[in-house]
């Protein structure tokens, strides 16, 4: 096992709906709630979509990232790192606006943003029903977009976390990086997903191996299942020195109960301990990903 400190991401609601529990947030408040529980139970970065208060549609709106960014600046160090707004396809500026936007604000610019290396179908599998609903849920990432996204983020220095959600995926960002768009400094995110998005692998160790092997060797990676509980391939990314990312937006961990996000940040930091690795904080994560301080405020 690696001495590198486990660095542990909260992705706090993502497009999910809240159902029955209430912790799962959807206003810039409620974000920021949960980002703090996340914090002080061992979270070094937060993942959030924009989303409309009362209803949890998603809105990708400038102000809406602004104020949860105030509020999670506020509140915590946390690295923060937004989405790049899949709900819209409508073309690459819509999703980098609300980067572009807070770049110049040393104090509210996004510390990361995560850029996905290819497209898939994204719909929910319906096991009763045996059927995909709602069956041309299509996530498009065109090559052409992805280089003009990456070129924005170059003007920008923007840190860029690389996420694939199969092992053709990192073969693409690796050719971007052969083209001077994708950079050598990264954070690796490997994207598998639950029974209801079969999207990509399943949590199994032979797939993890698989994208391990594809990366160039030592590079920072971490692990998320989309759909699905990942803590028990967390526990092998840790031994095996990688990261990992977990959070109501992508299960609802009902086993558990109506858990909130700080309480998922614990379990995935009580299986560090056990196992007996560190967890890096906010800033010591920074350090890890190659990112300067965060200003003073």
């Amino acid at each position: 096992m690696r001495d590198d400190p486990l660095m542990i991401e909260v992705r706090c609601n993502e497009s999910t709906m809240r159902g029955a529990n209430p912790h799962l947030p959807y206003s810039s408040e409620e974000i920021v709630r949960e980002a703090v529980r996340s914090h002080d139970a061992g979270a070094a970065i937060i993942h959030w979509h924009g989303r409309d208060a009362v209803t949890g549609a998603p809105d990708n709106s400038v102000e809406l990232y602004r104020e949860a960014e105030e509020g999670i600046r506020g509140a915590t160090d946390l690295i923060t790192k937004p989405t790049l707004g899949y709900i819209s396809q409508s073309g690459v500026e819509d999703r980098v606006k609300h980067v572009r936007a807070l770049a110049d604000d040393p104090r509210l610019r996004f510390d990361a943003v995560p850029v996905d290396f290819g497209s898939m179908n994204i719909d929910s599998w319906d096991e009763e029903g045996k059927r995909f609903v709602p069956g041309d849920g299509v996530y498009v990432n065109s090559r052409r977009d992805i280089a003009s996204v990456l070129g924005v983020f170059g003007d920008l220095s923007s840190f860029v976390t690389t996420v694939c959600w199969d092992v053709g995926q990192i073969r693409t960002a690796l050719c971007y990086r052969e083209m001077g768009l994708a950079p050598s400094t990264t954070l690796w995110e490997f994207v598998f997903t639950g029974a209801s998005r079969p999207s990509s692998a399943g949590t199994n160790v032979h797939a993890l191996n698989a994208m391990i092997a594809e990366i160039p060797p030592g590079e920072p990676w971490q692990l998320m299942c989309y759909g699905g509980d990942v803590l028990p391939l967390a526990a092998l990314a840790i031994v095996l020195g990688g990261h990992v990312s977990i959070g109501l937006g992508d299960h609802d961990y009902a086993r558990f109960g109506t858990p909130h996000n700080g309480e998922l940040v614990a379990r995935v930091a009580q299986l560090a301990e056990t196992i007996g690795r560190p967890v890096a904080g906010p800033a010591r994560a920074r350090e890890l990903l190659g990112m300067a301080p965060l200003p003073p405020a």
